[in-house]
């Protein structure tokens, strides 16, 4: 009897190489049926995204024929967010010394009685501000979502990295943009920004700037 025990003792220490194997196999199998599935949640991620993004520049030019101020959309590539400012019933197109004038009047904005005042501006332009009639706060793309690059028809390549507009203005012309999404699956999404009437349209691929407007 105490062989006996001794015996099943031993058997049961440790999985034999077969059932190993078919653990193995088993484990592999279920990876095979969840990826499609993992590869669809991603794939449904990007679509809310593109959709997402399509009704906030729509109401972005809503609010800009509105209130005949000019709206700009800001794509942060860093931290993967975008949001809606408004600004004045005029504005040049920024360039890089005239991002450098608004950074240095910013931090020279003083706050008197609770109330922030500004330094003069020209006639018709304001600072840029947070819309939160369009988006309360800044959205964040979803997990495994974030931007590829974005093309505006002020840069010359793909910005890649750091802070890139949108710009609507009041008497109805948009910055004509290319927003490039993906996911972690490496699906790619293309959101062209038309510059007549806030038009945005969706392509389920990377879309070229020559290709993207050739089409049209």
């Amino acid at each position: 009897m105490r062989k006996t025990s001794q015996h099943s003792l031993k058997k049961s220490d440790g999985f034999t190489l077969i059932e190993l194997l078919v653990v193995v196999f088993l484990i592999g199998l279920i990876f095979l049926f969840a990826l499609p599935k993992v590869s669809s949640i991603f794939r449904l991620s990007l679509d809310s995204s593109s959709r997402e993004m399509a009704s906030v520049i729509r109401e972005a030019y809503n609010a800009t024929m509105v209130t005949g101020r000019v709206h700009r959309i800001v794509w942060d590539m860093g931290e993967q967010k975008y949001w809606v400012e408004s600004g004045g019933t005029s504005l040049l197109l920024d360039t890089a010394e005239s991002l450098e004038k608004q950074e240095a009047r910013k931090r020279r904005t003083i706050r008197k009685a609770g109330e922030e005042e500004q330094e003069s501006l020209p006639p018709g332009q304001l600072p840029f501000t947070l819309n939160r009639l369009v988006t309360r706060s800044k959205k964040a793309l979803p997990r495994g979502v974030e931007f590829e690059d974005i093309i505006t028809q002020k840069s010359d390549e793909p910005i890649t990295g750091g802070v890139a507009y949108t710009h609507f203005f009041p008497h109805g012309l948009v910055e004509q943009t290319l927003i490039h999404l993906k996911d972690n699956s490496e699906h790619h999404q293309t959101l062209l920004i038309w510059p007549v009437l806030g038009r945005t349209r969706v392509e389920k691929r990377y879309l070229g700037l020559k290709e993207a407007y050739a089409e049209e």
